[in-house]
């Protein structure tokens, strides 16, 4: 996997959404904007994602590994999935990630539900040449950001509100930069409710490496197609660049 470029912008998609050949299409078209693309493993309890991508989730006709079948990530992808889905099963959650082509598999549930999981995590990632990457709460313990740090990950993810495409009066900006001081220079990735340019900008310029944008995206192009998600990248791009 290349290095991330700082700043960085991803963007989210839930596998095979909104269907097979539109969602192939998409991800190729977004490699060529986005620096990282994260795609979402269906399930059926996305619990901490927002109204739109559980619906998407919810309408996937295959859930789980079984939607990694065939699946060709482009360069400095990450899965997303969620950590009670595979709990007892991390190995075989990473050797499927792997074979996909994925740099990580990220589960935002893991330290919030299942803490105890997180040493056989890391393990997993790494037995089968993945990377860790670790999803840290707005509201966090400055010794659980400085431990994560220490498993040298890909990449930390902070998030910003509740749950994805949802907006709440947080500081956000406050976050980042105490996630900031406490992790190095980890990577830092800031990600929910992301959804114009002035966001991602303020969210740079707080100390953030990286953006990933998906409710954003992910409803133009379920209203506009292929073209207006690329168009909406390209326009965060250019803000934080």
């Amino acid at each position: 996997m290349a290095t991330l470029p700082r700043p960085g912008l991803g963007v989210y998609v839930t596998a095979g959404w909104p269907n097979g050949a539109v969602f192939a299409e998409f991800l190729d078209a977004a490699a060529g904007i986005a620096d990282f693309v994260e795609v979402g493993i269906p399930t059926e309890n996305p619990k901490y994602d927002g109204p739109f991508i559980r619906s998407s989730h919810r309408s996937a006709p295959v859930k789980g590994i079984a939607a990694l079948r065939g699946l060709e990530l482009p360069e400095n992808a990450v899965l997303m999935g969620y950590a009670e889905d595979f709990a007892g099963r991390f190995d075989e959650l990473a050797r499927a990630a792997a074979g996909a082509g994925a740099a990580s598999v990220l589960l935002p549930d893991l330290l919030i539900d299942m803490p105890e999981m997180l040493d056989a995590y890391v393990a997993s990632m790494r037995a089968n040449g993945l990377a860790p990457a670790f999803f840290l709460p707005g509201k966090f313990p400055y010794a659980l950001a400085e431990r994560l740090a220490g498993y040298d990950p890909l990449f930390i993810y902070i998030g910003l509100y509740a749950a994805t495409g949802i907006k709440l009066p947080v500081y956000v900006e406050r976050n980042i930069r105490l996630a900031r001081e406490h992790i190095g220079k980890t990577y830092l990735v800031a990600g929910f409710a992301i959804d114009g340019p002035d966001k991602a900008r303020a969210l740079v310029e707080a100390g953030a490496d990286g953006l990933v944008v998906g409710t954003a995206a992910m409803k133009r192009l379920a209203e506009g197609g292929v073209e207006a998600a690329v168009e909406f990248l390209a326009e965060i791009k250019r803000a934080i660049r």
